[in-house]
Parts: C-alpha cells; sequence; structure tokens
C-alpha cells in the first residue's frame, strides 16, 4: 500500500518499482494506493501491466523518482485492476497509532 497525501491518485516510479518486485513472486498482487487529498479519486488499485510494464521495469535501473518510457506494445505501464471487488457495505477504518503515545 502507498499513501499519496497530498497529491493524486497514480503509481509514482517509485510505486512501480515496489509493486514489480510483489509482482515477480507473486503475480495476482495488486498496489493500493490512498490520495485522500484526491477529489477525483481518493484511492485506487493498480497492476503492472504484462508484459507491457513488467519488461519496462524489468530493464529499468534508475532509482528515486523518475520517468518511465511506454510500454512498445502499447499498453500503458500499470492500470486499474477490473477483477478486484470493493464492498461499500465493509467498514474500514486507519488508526494513526503515532498520536496514542
Amino acid at each position: 500500500m502507498q499513501t499519496h497525501p497530498s497529491q493524486s491518485c497514480f503509481m509514482s516510479s517509485i510505486d512501480l518499482h515496489t509493486q514489480y518486485s510483489y509482482q515477480v513472486m507473486l503475480p495476482e498482487a495488486v498496489a493500493i494506493v490512498m490520495a485522500p487529498k484526491d477529489a477525483s479519486k481518493s484511492y485506487g488499485v493498480f497492476r503492472i501491466t504484462d508484459p507491457g510494464g513488467t519488461t519496462i521495469l524489468k530493464q529499468c535501473q534508475e532509482s528515486g523518482f523518475h520517468l518511465h518510457q511506454e510500454p512498445s506494445d502499447g499498453t500503458p505501464i500499470y492500470e486499474d485492476c477490473s477483477n478486484v471487488y470493493i464492498n461499500p457495505n465493509l467498514r474500514f477504518e486507519v488508526i494513526d497509532l503515532r498520536c496514542l503515545s
């Protein structure tokens, strides 16, 4: 899970490299990005495209924030997970335990 407290809901280059390491080991892994200040999309569930995005990230040697080229197959480097069901009736609560000391 990644948090973008003051940005929009997207996968940064650091998020992509983190997700790539999980998705290579566990192909069904998804990335959850929380963006509470994004009025249009406060959260997203994403996957790196395969083979397009995984090929780009496998070859990338850069670190930190940087841009990636687009996959040559025309797909995006990552996509929304269309096979994930979010049940709106389930309660979800996040508690910042740092404030309880």
